[in-house]
């Protein structure tokens, strides 16, 4: 079989499970509004125990891709059904798992309910699946729940073999390299942008049929795509740098997004450097690049590797300041509201009723309002310099100039003033508890 893409699916501990394959993908690929739970899995030992691990594999979705071959003919709806063997063989190095991916639109081939059901593939993948779920846990009767389950996949492979839907056919490692060939053409010719948009939702359907996310976003599905794979030496080292080149892409948006927002980390990183690291070992060891690319490469994702820990513990020390601040300011907030009470429940309360007449305060004149502000700004002035030119001596290290000049610079417009007023809220805290006092005490 000759394969004109190569992918890979995640794989830390470079070993898939092909037990484990299940539909992971139904309903709206990246619209998760779309929902079609009415998907098929079935995946057994088929030559012996039914956890043995050379197994078949049966597996049916609907989807709702937002990539479509063409807006006029195609509403994004497909049929997806999966059929795949691992043969046995004691060495995990050497398991693979080979099948096809079989896709139609759904608008071509479907009707009513009533309609799909009388469909053969379907009448033989709801048999299967029938079947399957009455032998868990029925270990006596596994042997003849085998046998059909093994007559069901001969049955369906044949059957949409013969309807001519398209197909993909694919060959997965234990490593996680997925090699694929383009789809055979099913009604008219395919061009080159079909042929490529149909491989790679092929890609993607074995790829979460296989792999859970753990060190990435759902949504993030160009964290690894197909490249095209030429089998000569520097067709493989090509598509190989590629594929890394892919992943580097994702982590140098996540060290800008870091640069650029102040403070939002994503701890995404480190698990995606875990899986360079596990896809460049699976690169090497499947010949693809040789052992001088190998140790560059790995000298690169070490680099990474300590640039992304030295931005997390910068973070880290950030907001575990910004943390301290706030709960700072929560306190400076109840003394001011605790020194506003004190303000009009005793020095204040002279000037104001209920008071006997004869025991109340001539109200003091603007001037000595405005006398008395003035120097309560002085003194406010003097002791926020002093406090601020410590807490820059002691802060220099722990924060670092450069967090400074980043969280300025970066900034403009309305942040850019609210930056300057979370600086100097302290005394506009006591201004305003000041003003508030003399303008009550004002006019009452």
């Amino acid at each position: 079989m000759e394969y004109q893409y190569l992918g890979w699916i995640p794989c830390i501990s470079g070993h898939l499970d092909f037990g484990l394959m299940k539909p992971g993908i139904s309903g709206g690929f990246t619209n998760k509004d779309i929902k079609d739970n009415k998907t098929n899995h079935i995946n057994f030992g088929y030559l012996a125990q039914k956890d043995h691990h050379a197994r078949r594999v049966m597996l049916q979705s609907k989807v709702n891709w937002q990539d479509r071959l063409n807006d006029k003919d195609y509403d994004g709806s497909f049929r997806v059904f999966v059929i795949a063997e691992a043969s046995e063989n004691a060495c995990m190095d050497n398991r693979e798992l080979h099948g096809s991916v079989y896709i139609y639109p759904t608008g071509e081939q479907e009707g009513s309910k009533a309609q799909n059901r009388e469909k053969p593939w379907f009448q033989t993948i709801h048999e299967a699946q029938e079947t399957y779920d009455r032998s868990n846990g029925n270990v006596d009767g596994w042997d003849e729940s085998r046998s059909q389950l093994n007559r069901c996949y001969d049955r369906l492979k044949e059957e949409l073999k013969a309807m001519g839907f398209w197909r993909v056919d694919f060959k997965a490692t234990s490593g996680g390299l997925v090699y694929l060939s383009t789809p055979t053409e099913q009604h008219r010719p395919l061009s080159d942008n079909e042929k490529y948009l149909i491989t790679r939702q092929a890609y993607y359907y074995i790829k979460y049929s296989l792999h859970s996310h753990k060190h990435h976003q759902a949504e993030q599905d160009s964290l690894t795509t197909i490249v095209p794979y030429d089998p000569s030496t520097d067709g493989k080292r090509d598509a190989a740098l590629k594929m890394l080149c892919q992943l580097k892409r994702e982590l140098t948006h996540i060290k800008r997004t870091l640069t650029q927002e102040q403070g939002l980390y994503s701890d995404d990183a480190l698990g995606i450097l875990s899986y360079m690291g596990s896809l460049l070992t699976t690169l090497h060891t499947r010949k693809l690049i040789d052992g001088d690319l190998y140790q560059r490469e790995g000298r690169y994702i070490d680099s990474l590797r300590g640039s992304f820990q030295v931005q997390e513990s910068r973070t880290r020390n950030f907001r575990s300041i910004e943390d301290s601040i706030r709960s700072t300011n929560r306190v400076y907030f109840g003394w001011g509201l605790a020194l506003l009470s004190l303000f009009f429940g005793i020095i204040a309360r002279p000037f104001y009723a209920p008071v006997p007449d004869n025991e109340l305060l001539p109200l003091p004149s603007l001037w000595d309002v405005v006398l008395f502000v003035t120097l309560g700004l002085l003194v406010i002035k003097l002791v926020y310099t002093r406090l601020t030119t410590y807490m820059i001596n002691t802060k220099l290290d722990e924060a670092s100039v450069r967090h400074f000049v980043q969280a300025r610079y970066h900034l403009s417009g309305s942040h850019l003033i609210r930056s300057f007023l979370e600086d100097n809220k302290k005394a506009i805290y006591v201004l305003l508890l000041l003003v508030l006092g003399a303008v009550v005490a004002a006019l009452v």
